[in-house]
């Protein structure tokens, strides 16, 4: 590998880096808001992973909060 490729290996790394970060910040606004920036529901955690949420309206029915509204399909991870 060449210094070259080397140093734009680190570039994209960084630049990733940056828009992981900026993505977990803009998440964490609206988990501080606790209402769904798409449909205006509530948020749940999701277990699985930690720090995912989603909209208390995101899947199939029988998941959601309340199957009678439209599904949502937020969801977002916080650092």
């Amino acid at each position: 590998m060449t210094k070259q490729e080397r140093a734009a290996r680190k570039q994209a790394s960084v630049e990733s880096a940056a828009r992981i970060a900026a993505h977990h910040a803009e998440t964490q606004a609206v988990v501080t808001s606790g209402r769904c920036p798409v449909c205006g529901a509530g948020l749940r955690r999701n277990l699985a992973l930690t720090g995912w949420w989603q909209c208390e309206q995101f899947g199939s029915d029988g998941f959601r909060k309340n199957s009678a509204l439209p599904a949502c399909g937020w969801q977002g991870f916080t650092a």
